[in-house]
């Protein structure tokens, strides 16, 4: 028996464009990805920016990040899934054609004889009426796409978040490693103050000593610093999304030829201008998290009453116009017998073994379980947002304090050198007032970048991550 159906022969014709078309696809998306992905090649690398700035790393980021096309698929999916739901409204149409050749015994136990049955029949189904079934199928697929929107807008608010820290996780690296190396010339030059007294016999040898020691421990300090400043550049490739991107230079590294105690006002550093009240109020209101769950919540109302419906009957109407044939008491099939039906059917769902009260009780179990997860949310929310603007706060605080001691650090060293070099001071002196100074330059460097970070902590935890 021989079935030809329409939908499979769409799905035929489908499967060919897609391996006709394949190859095409293949070699467009490897050129698409060289410009953003410079490990497919040096194009990227001679057509990137050569200064980068925190605009630069975040469209890099909303280009190039996996988890935001991981998102933006999911939405595409769930465009699919609606799409599905809304083909319940349609009618089937399908093409039925059967041959068969059939032998069948006669009064005697000799005795056979062969007909040939040949049926070809257009068929339709289309559902009338359902009380609503497919109605909210259809609204609840809605209802989750815009939740998978919202789950997406989130997906690129925490990559954001992520690019932001990273970028300003690695300015820091780089203004250490710039402490860092004046630490070390200011101890080179201490040992070689060290070493002249020695030869002319006003200081002792442990002078010299001591201070090949502190420039050692300098020394490591460095590489420390250089290589934690490699690993933060690595991980701002990384939120990215980009394997192999060579290290460019900052948009503010120009700063780094300034005063330590500038910074601040350079990458304007300023306190919030609203209050801690204000800014949950503006979470409640913007965070797509919370948007996700009551887009959810409305997916979950749509499936409890479809599933409610499930004890209303379905009212379907069903056609079909073919031809039959069969050679039985004749000798010929052909030509064949026209052979049409037209019936209406109303299936009353009458006991189906408590299924639909079981589908009821699990939909009203997913909208609890979805209203907890919101509730647990709101409260991490108002958690997030306390957080950050605390820290933000503190961490405005903790740069005045830090500039301060910066200024007087640097005031502390220049005496002690100056006492040294006359043969007042001792070697410790001028070396703890050095540990001093390199101190001071690392907290304030470190209080000026949490709080940019935390400032991006904050937009985040508001639901203003991408507009700022």
């Amino acid at each position: 028996m021989i079935y030809w159906h329409k939908q499979n022969h769409a799905t035929v014709v489908t499967l060919a464009l897609v391996l006709f078309l394949f190859p095409m696809q293949g070699r467009s998306q490897e050129q698409s990805a060289a410009p953003t992905a410079p490990a497919q090649g040096s194009a990227a690398e001679a057509n990137g920016p050569k200064v980068l700035t925190l605009g630069d790393a975040v469209v890099i980021a909303l280009t190039n990040q996996p988890a935001i096309r991981r998102a933006q698929e999911r939405v595409k999916a769930q465009g699919s899934v609606l799409g599905q739901a809304k083909s319940a409204y349609y009618p089937t149409i399908s093409l039925n054609s059967s041959y068969r050749s059939t032998t069948q015994s006669g009064t005697t136990s000799t005795s056979q004889s062969a007909f040939d049955s040949v049926t070809s029949a257009t068929n339709l189904n289309w559902t009338v009426y359902d009380f609503g079934k497919r109605e909210g199928s259809v609204q609840k697929q809605k209802d989750t796409l815009v939740a998978r929107q919202f789950a997406e807008q989130t997906t690129v608010e925490e990559v954001v978040l992520n690019v932001k820290t990273a970028y300003y996780r690695y300015l820091q690296g780089k203004v250490l490693v710039r402490v860092r190396e004046d630490t070390v010339k200011h101890r080179e030059a201490l040992v070689r103050q060290a070493r002249g007294f020695f030869e002319v016999g006003t200081r002792p040898r442990i002078d010299v000593a001591r201070a090949e020691t502190n420039l050692f421990a300098a020394q490591a300090d460095l590489i420390e610093a250089q290589n934690s400043m490699r690993i933060a550049w690595a991980e701002l490739r990384n939120t990215m999304g980009l394997q192999n991107f060579s290290v460019r230079p900052l948009a503010e590294e120009a700063l780094l030829n300034k005063p330590i105690e500038t910074l601040a006002r350079e990458l304007a550093i300023r306190k919030p201008v609203f209050s801690l009240k204000d800014a949950r109020e503006t979470a409640y209101s913007l965070r797509p998290e919370l948007k996700d769950f009551d887009a959810q919540r409305k997916a979950q109302d749509s499936a409890i009453a479809t599933a409610r419906r499930g004890h209303l009957p379905d009212i379907l109407f069903n056609s079909s116009y073919g031809r039959r044939g069969n050679s039985r008491g004749s000798n010929d099939t052909f030509p064949m017998d026209v052979n049409w039906a037209v019936g209406f059917n109303v299936n009353v769902p009458i006991f189906n073994g408590f299924e639909t009260s079981y589908q009821v009780k699990e939909a009203m179990g997913n909208y609890g379980e979805i209203k907890a997860l919101e509730d647990q949310t709101r409260q991490q929310i108002a958690l997030d947002v306390e957080r950050s603007y605390l820290n933000l706060i503190g961490a405005g605080e903790r740069i005045k304090a830090t500039e301060s001691a910066v200024r007087s650090a640097k005031e502390n060293l220049d005496l002690s050198n100056g006492r040294y070099r006359v043969g007042v001071g001792s070697i410790i002196e001028i070396t703890e007032a050095q540990v001093i100074n390199t101190q001071a330059q690392t907290n304030h460097i470190q209080a000026i970048t949490d709080h940019k970070i935390f400032e991006a902590d904050l937009a985040k935890a508001m639901g203003q991550g991408v507009a700022r």
